[in-house]
């Protein structure tokens, strides 16, 4: 069963985005590309995310939605993992600037998973993401077609640390 977790409520602001690009793309980040971004400088890719942040004049608020994508430990190599990860993030391509790195390790299901990091702002018509129950379960259901796994999805919003 593939394992998803949507951490929708990121804040923190822009550094929140900033620190997430940084952290999917660092070292651990077997394979990695990008739809409206640049995948290979994170600090390029934020910049591309802000400007379509200013452009619609919305800078504040929640700027990612951060997926992770954890396989199953039938997807034992790093090529199945990244055209997993690949067609995953396309979902969302049509309207959203999207970052996605694919790392190996994941001990809770096995050992690749992918973090899908997307602009939260449409470079289309400026529209906020929509993450509910409806939009996400849609989203697990294209997961089990393009990995041929069962899925789940789990919302971790995240709190601020105190």
């Amino acid at each position: 069963m593939a394992k998803i977790d949507v951490i929708r409520n990121t804040y923190g602001g822009l550094e929140y985005l900033n620190n997430a690009l940084g952290y999917v793309s660092d070292d651990r980040a077997l394979y990695r590309g990008g739809y409206g971004v640049n995948p290979y400088d994170y600090s390029m890719a934020y910049n591309q995310m802000l400007y379509t942040r200013q452009y619609f004049n919305k800078v504040s608020g929640n700027p990612l939605v951060h997926i992770i994508i954890a396989y199953n430990d039938q997807v034992k190599d790093l090529a199945t993992a990244a055209r997993y990860g690949q067609q995953c993030a396309q979902y969302f391509s049509p309207y959203y600037q999207i970052l996605y790195c694919t790392h190996e390790k994941d001990n809770t299901c096995g050992s690749f998973h992918t973090h899908i990091i997307i602009n939260a702002v449409s470079y289309i018509n400026g529209q906020m993401i929509q993450t509910g129950y409806e939009e996400m379960n849609t989203f697990c259901n294209y997961v089990s077609q393009v990995t041929g796994q069962s899925c789940r999805f789990y919302f971790d919003n995240k709190a601020p640390q105190r």
